[in-house]
This record gives structure tokens, sequence and C-alpha cells, in this order.
């Protein structure tokens, strides 16, 4: 269905739009069409498709063709957060702070799969068996194509950084690795933040040969 954009709410917090994409998106539209409406909820609230309202908006749209989702509540937090892992440039931060937020509401959503339960296994009884639900990290690892192991290890960073750790590598972009992070996320919290600036610093760059008056490996005669 047509619907006015002037209508459509969009949840507070939600990741910015890269406005590169957001151009390049626009002048695709502006020659094809769009191919595939966006998707809200039925009290109008964007699920999926950012990039795409910012791009039409840009090329002075008022209205634009959505898919009414059925979901509300976690469930339409659930699939926003599902939508956002398709976007590229997620650092391992973010991706972690979302990944956090998913394993919230899926084990909201599918109580039985929280640690303890029988996760992604068949419960029997005497009369019948019960296929339960995937587990967290098995369903998420199959939506991001990677090991159960790499989604534990993300959760696990983003649960124990201290906020301050957080905002210490965010600002440090790529020089602080994802193993790293996890290495800082198993500190007591007071420490976290100091080992997190340490890595901030770029190491010396290392003297050329004949630096400091002599030849590399050659003592002076």
């Amino acid at each position: 269905m047509q619907m006015k954009i002037s209508e459509i709410k969009i949840n507070p917090g939600r990741r910015d739009t890269q406005q590169r994409n957001v151009e390049e998106l626009a002048r695709s539209i502006a020659a094809v069409g769009l191919m595939n409406p966006i998707t809200v909820t039925q009290d109008n609230t964007l699920i999926a498709g950012l990039h795409r309202l910012e791009a039409v908006k840009l090329l002075g749209w008022t209205e634009i063709e959505c898919a009414i989702s059925e979901a509300d509540g976690l469930q339409a937090e659930l699939a926003e957060i599902d939508e956002n892992f398709v976007r590229a440039g997620l650092s391992h931060r973010e991706l972690g702070d979302l990944l956090l937020r998913r394993k919230e509401l899926y084990e909201a959503i599918h109580p039985e799969t929280r640690q303890g339960q029988r996760n992604g296994k068949t419960a029997k009884n005497a009369n019948f068996s019960l296929l339960e639900t995937k587990s967290f990290a098995q369903d998420t690892a199959e939506k991001l194509g990677v090991s159960k192991r790499t989604v534990e290890q993300l959760v696990q960073t983003a649960a124990n950084l201290t906020p301050e750790a957080k905002k210490t590598i965010r600002d440090a972009g790529d020089k602080i690795t994802k193993g790293a992070a996890l290495k800082i996320s198993r500190l007591p919290p007071d420490q976290q933040e100091e080992a997190a600036a340490v890595l901030t610093v770029a190491p010396p760059t290392p003297k050329a040969a004949g630096d400091d008056g002599r030849r590399s490996g050659v003592e002076r005669v």
C-alpha cells in the first residue's frame, strides 16, 4: 500500500544512515524506481528500509510503498535488529551491542531457550517429543553466517565492557581488534578503560637503518 512519508514513525536510537549510501540509492531509485517496499508495523513504525525511506525523501517523494507487518512489540524490534545485520560498516562493537539486545528480545519471546533450558534440543516425556526452538546463539549464527562461538564472544564482550571502555574502543576505530576487546571485557571493570586507552596509542615507528649514525647490524670501526 502507499503511505504518506510524514506518517511513518522511526524508533529513537536507531542507527544513523550513511549519507553516501542514501545518495547512491536515490540515484538508483530515480532511474529504475523503488524495487522493494519498506516494512512498517500496523501503527506505522518502520521495521525495515530506513535507507530507502531517506533516499525517496531526498528525491522529494511524499508517499512510499509499504508492506504492513503483523509483528509488534518485541517481535517488531527483533525484526528491526535483523534488518540492521545486512548493513555495511558495522564495527565489532556496534554488532556486539546489537546482538546483546537481540539476545534479550529473543529470549523474552522464547524463554525456553534461556541458559539452563534444553536449547534447541528435543524434550521428551512419557507421551510425546517436543522440538524446542533453536537457541539464541544458533539462530543468530545461522542468520549471520558465522559460528556460534563468534556470536557468544561478541555478546560476552558487549555485556561485560563498561560504558567508559566502550567509548574508548569506539573512538579508537580499527586500533582495537575484536579479540583485544574480548580480552579487555574480561578484566575487572576498574581496569578496562585504562587497558583500552593503552591500545589506542600507536607504537613508535622503528628507526630506519642508519638513522642513529650507524649502518644496521654493522658496528663502527
